[in-house]
């Protein structure tokens, strides 16, 4: 899991380099931060839980 994140953010790096910050492309970083976070809030949660 850890690594899928790091490949997101190595991916979204890129795109802000190569593309236009379009509207589109926009929405899709904010899909990707949103997914993210997600993700990370669901590894703190099940972190808290084991305690």
């Amino acid at each position: 899991m850890k690594t899928v994140s790091i490949e997101l953010k190595k991916l979204r790096t890129m795109a802000e380099r190569s593309l236009n910050k379009t509207a589109e492309l926009q929405q899709v970083l904010a899909q990707i931060e949103a997914n993210l976070s997600i993700v990370e809030y669901h590894k703190v949660k099940e972190k808290t839980n084991k305690l």
